[in-house]
């Protein structure tokens, strides 16, 4: 332990550090705020609906009662500034600029918009070829951008294991391919359909709307058909309603939001890009606020 954690453990620095007349003048307004090092690096961008009562927070923060990444970035800063604004509407969206423009050390959230996946599929004769891409991809039907990269992965990976099971009348995991065993889909898969098989005439249009985010009659069809062939009691049973739960996991947080997004706020396109996803999030929910 260093002289500085040790140091933590009886004060907290920061008001000697940034000052008291700081923290007595702060204003109790929206407005985002950024803490510094001692080298004068940027280590975290926040927002606040209210400068005073978020700030004080971090003067007020004491071990044992702070969570640790919290107690870190305490420990390492050494100045704040803040820039106040009109609206916590107006703050957050500043707050994804700095975030995206200045990288800083402690933020995790909202630093890699361009790591937001786009989903493909190409519907060709003897297969659906579905594809997972940080950049658009070139492909018959786009969807996307989508946030949160396990949610993303395990939800595409749970389609194409649920539709290779119906399509080809798998009854047990061990006779699935092994790429789609695994936890997360592989970024690229090739699945062999029938023209006249389950997938093309009785989900087709049913995948396309889901993804598009605009229905969740696939899940609906997808448990039908699984229970008229009595697949939820099968040894497979227990993967299709982890799969099932991840779809509609998928549908709230990537697909639905983006249509509701595109609609709420009146967008040329449904297809979202990567860098203004954040943004866009922000607007979808003060509309919403709105009506």
């Amino acid at each position: 332990m260093t002289e500085q954690q040790r140091l933590f453990e009886h004060y907290n620095p920061i008001e000697n550090r940034v000052g008291k007349s700081f923290f007595e003048g702060l204003p109790p307004k929206p407005g985002v705020y950024k803490m510094y090092s001692e080298l004068g690096d940027l280590l975290y961008v926040g927002k606040a609906k209210n400068l005073r009562n978020r700030l004080f927070t971090y003067r007020r923060a004491k071990m044992g009662t702070t969570p640790r990444k919290t107690i870190r970035l305490i420990r390492m800063t050494h100045n704040i500034d803040i820039e106040i604004c009109e609206s916590e509407k107006e703050a957050l969206l500043l707050e994804n600029e700095l975030i995206r423009n200045h990288q800083p050390e402690l933020n995790r959230a909202k630093k890699k918009p361009e790591t937001y996946y786009f989903i493909g599929l190409n519907n060709e004769e003897q297969n659906i070829s579905f594809s997972l891409q940080m950049n658009q991809p070139q492909a018959d039907y786009v969807f996307g951008a989508f946030k949160g990269h396990r949610l993303v992965r395990k939800s595409m990976g749970g389609i194409i294991r649920m539709l290779y099971i119906l399509e080809h009348d798998v009854s047990s995991a061990f006779h699935l391919p092994r790429l789609l065993t695994q936890k997360l889909t592989p970024m690229q898969y090739d699945l062999p359909v029938d023209p006249d098989g389950v997938v093309m005439v009785s989900l087709w249009e049913t995948l396309l709307e889901f993804v598009k985010g605009q229905s969740t009659l696939l899940i609906d069809r997808v448990i039908a058909l699984c229970k008229a062939r009595g697949l939820l009691e099968s040894f497979a049973g227990a993967m299709i309603l982890d799969d099932l739960d991840s779809l509609k996991w998928f549908y709230k947080r990537c697909s639905s939001r983006n249509y509701q997004i595109s609609q709420h706020l009146v967008l040329d396109s449904p297809l979202i890009p990567q860098e203004k996803l954040d943004d866009y999030l922000i607007e979808w929910v003060f509309e919403r606020k709105k009506d």
